[in-house]
């Protein structure tokens, strides 16, 4: 390899500033060129002179090392010296002085640097320029902090706030300077500076905290609902390893999201949708009346919370609320299940009972199924409603009642008048204020509302204690629920939600959780958008065939007809009639 050793003079020579080495008596050691040129001896060898000799200036009385006031010093500095060149002035100069020792640590000498004030000026202002664009730079960061809809604030690692902006102000009613250098506890007073903080957290895993939910308290007392994000500061001169807060301000989405929330839950209906509105509009209207209404509706639809929303409407709220499902019952139990019966009236009558008639008193009494009663009933339920009067069975005495009726069926009452099947006098007595209620394919905006109602439900059934770890649905089960028909209605949805959350083995709804129906479903040619046709449609050829889903659920279920009437989401009583509807017979 070549020899790179490089002569130190040669080093000292390209120095810009003018360099002087004397010994401890005063005479020159060296000089570099820049020097010599300094003093006006160009070429000269001052090697050997004494340094006063060389009459640089007059500073050399007051800061010279060797016999000047400053003889004796080991190092100093000094600005704005004359140098003086053949006996005017060189120019202003930064004097410098350094000791020079040997390697046993004896003083042996001092070396005088000259640098231009020039240069220094130089550097100054190109300082200067710097940290005004530091500066700038800094007034545009705070401006641009300033004009966030966010309030942001930082503190040291005490916790100590040391930044506070004028959103951070606006939103606590707390100023800038009354803020900093107090605890952040004391200024935020949040609702968990006591037991979680997210910058106390943040500092003890060393990590950042995002979407925090907070809740901040002003001096006067108002409470301000907020989401904290957290961060690091890196190389803070004045508090590095501090840390930051952006905190925002939560009042107006949690005002509409109440708002919403107030407005897609009436009387445990659930709804955003425009037909769901319609319907709590009408109720509003209709419940303070005392007219009878017929709720219509497939079934699984909710005609119970309707009629329920009616009686808590209504000046009879305080009154009972009697429901009866008029098909469950065969004609002699029904009668007596309605009007009562006297002690004796038949088999087993050892003592009278109140029907639901006289039990609903004051109240309102809730028909449900009407349209599955027989005629013989139906000409004692009209004489009841047009007469105010019953007769319980076995009694021959006429008893005044006051109720309201709410009747629900799930059938064309005006067809079964056309069919002779339902007695059209009864039919326009009841029919006074029909109430219909949607079916869930057409309100499938409400879909997602629903299964976020029923998955945090019976997450608190299921999951008691670990409700955190239920991760919701998946986007492609959400989209297999949210397309297919439901024939079942909000029932079945709600059977469907409880059925996958129980089945669900990874935290969350997915699409091979979904009940039996849902996936044959979902696996047509086309995927869920050609679920169960809607009723009254012309099922598509790609549609999967309604006897195939309804033989698939049954053997999924050993045909057992209560476990798949539990699966689909609908009443026994429904699945029997599919059953016969479609041809089906029970094993």
């Amino acid at each position: 390899m070549p020899d790179l050793a490089v002569d130190p003079q040669l080093i000292l020579q390209h120095i810009e500033d003018g360099l002087l080495i004397v010994d401890v008596e005063g005479r020159v050691l060296y000089t570099n060129s820049i020097f010599a040129e300094m003093v006006g001896r160009e070429g000269q060898n001052l090697a050997g002179m004494r340094c006063c000799d060389l009459k640089v200036g007059a500073f050399c009385r007051e800061y010279c090392p060797v016999q000047g006031e400053a003889k004796g010093s080991c190092q100093g500095a000094h600005f704005n010296v004359q140098v003086e060149r053949g006996g005017r002035s060189a120019g202003a100069f930064c004097f410098l002085t350094t000791p020079v020792h040997d390697r046993d640590g004896r003083l042996i000498g001092y070396m005088e640097n000259f640098r231009g004030m020039d240069r220094v000026r130089d550097v100054i202002l190109q300082l200067e320029e710097v940290n005004q664009a530091i500066s700038l730079e800094r007034a545009k960061t705070e401006d641009l902090i300033d004009s966030l809809a966010d309030g942001v604030f930082s503190v040291d690692q005490e916790l100590n706030v040391r930044r506070f902006s004028r959103n951070m102000e606006r939103m606590l009613g707390i100023g800038a300077a009354e803020a900093i250098g107090r605890p952040c506890r004391d200024v935020l007073r949040g609702s968990l500076c006591d037991t979680d903080c997210p910058l106390v957290w943040s500092r003890e895993h060393a990590k950042p905290v995002t979407g925090c939910r907070e809740t901040l308290r002003t001096p006067d007392g108002r409470t301000i609902p907020v989401t904290i994000n957290t961060g690091f500061l890196r190389g803070e001169p004045d508090f590095d390893r501090g840390l930051f807060g952006i905190v925002t301000d939560r009042t107006e989405v949690e005002g509409l999201r109440q708002e919403l929330e107030e407005r897609a839950q009436f009387h445990g209906m659930i709804g955003r949708s425009a037909p769901m509105q319609a319907l709590f509009r009408q109720v509003e209207a209709v419940g303070p009346t005392e007219a009878t209404v017929l709720v219509t509706g497939e079934s699984g639809t909710g005609k119970e919370l309707v009629a329920r929303a009616l009686h808590r409407q209504s000046a009879r709220a305080g009154g009972p609320f009697v429901s009866v499902n008029c098909a469950a019952l065969v004609d002699d139990l029904l009668e007596s299940e309605l009007f009562g019966h006297v002690r004796g009236a038949f088999t087993g009558a050892m003592r009278d009972r109140q029907g639901r008639f006289e039990q609903a008193a004051g109240g309102t009494l809730f028909l449900d199924e009407v349209g599955d009663t027989s005629p013989a009933l139906q000409a004692k339920l009209l004489r009841a409603l047009q007469e105010k009067t019953i007769v319980p069975v076995g009694s021959g005495t006429e008893r005044r009642v006051d109720v309201r009726i709410v009747a629900a069926t799930n059938k064309d009452l005006l067809q079964e008048v056309h069919a002779g099947r339902f007695r059209e006098d009864l039919y326009y007595r009841l029919n006074v204020i029909p109430v219909h209620v949607p079916a869930l394919r057409e309100r499938r905006d409400d879909i997602p509302l629903l299964i976020t109602h029923f998955t945090e439900k019976y997450a608190r059934v299921h999951m008691a204690g670990r409700e955190d770890a239920f991760e919701g649905i998946s986007e492609r089960a959400l989209d297999v629920m949210v397309h297919y028909a439901w024939p079942g209605n909000v029932r079945e949805l709600e059977h469907a939600v409880e059925y996958a959350m129980i089945s669900s083995d990874r935290g969350r709804i997915e699409r091979c959780f979904l009940p039996a129906p849902l996936r044959v479903a979902a696996s047509g040619p086309d995927g869920p958008t050609v679920a169960l046709e809607d009723r009254g449609a012309a099922p598509s050829a790609a549609a999967p065939d309604p006897h195939a889903a309804l033989l698939g659920a049954l053997g999924e279920n050993r045909w057992n007809v209560a476990a798949t009437a539990a699966a689909l989401g609908i009443s026994r009583t429904t699945l029997w009639r599919r059953m016969k509807e479609l041809g089906i017979s029970a094993r």
